[in-house]
């Protein structure tokens, strides 16, 4: 079955963060395939029989965006039913209306997760770092988080993708105000004229990583 997942993928100096951290809970815990890339889950997974529409219906959320979403990184949370641990997200609210909306509009056709279906206010964000841990290393590293420093960091999305079976389908950048194919996704010049735009407005919130 095809799967699907919509996403903002972490960039920059705060993707090196947490890469950096997830690499010590695996030298700490011996962690192997319970660990995860980090993303910020938008929608999903999920599937659908419908592809075109799926597609079409994310483009139009996308390029009715007026503002451009934003979200501070912070401390370490858990799920405790699913044994999860996570990177707290605190998102703006131009970021909690555009995952609302699009949750929305897929909805009929999706076959969305409990928690998708979660207001505009109540739904978590996170970045996950860990899943489908055993009991026991659950509860050490949320000890262990217990006296770590918090991941502060503020940050642009400045893309949404939608990917199919954990690759690329297409992806939005928020800053060039456009759709991109995999292909352009992945590009490393795409990525540079971002940063150089962040750079212009100087905001804070751009690195060149």
């Amino acid at each position: 079955m095809t799967h699907y997942l919509i996403d903002i993928r972490l960039m920059g100096s705060v993707k090196h963060q947490i890469r950096s951290l997830s690499n010590h809970l695996e030298e700490k815990f011996h962690l192997g395939k319970k660990l995860v890339v980090p993303h910020i889950t938008l929608a999903g997974p999920f599937s659908t029989g419908d592809e075109t529409k799926l597609v079409e219906d994310f483009t139009r959320i996308c390029n009715n965006s007026k503002t451009i979403p934003k979200y501070e990184v912070g401390g370490y949370g858990f799920f405790d039913d699913t044994r999860v641990v996570y990177v707290t997200i605190t998102p703006d609210e131009a970021l909690k209306q555009f995952r609302y909306e699009l949750s929305r509009a897929i909805s009929p056709y999706c076959t969305l997760r409990d928690y998708d279906h979660d207001s505009l206010d109540e739904f978590r964000f996170h970045a996950t770092l860990a899943m489908k841990l055993d009991w026991l290393t659950f509860r050490r590293i949320k000890w262990y988080f217990a006296d770590q420093e918090q991941v502060i960091y503020r940050h642009h999305p400045i893309r949404a993708t939608l990917l199919r079976n954990s690759k690329i389908l297409c992806e939005y950048d928020f800053i060039q105000e456009r759709m991109l194919t995999r292909a352009q996704a992945l590009s490393r010049a795409t990525r540079m004229r971002d940063f150089d735009i962040l750079k212009v407005w100087d905001d804070g919130c751009w690195e060149s990583g």
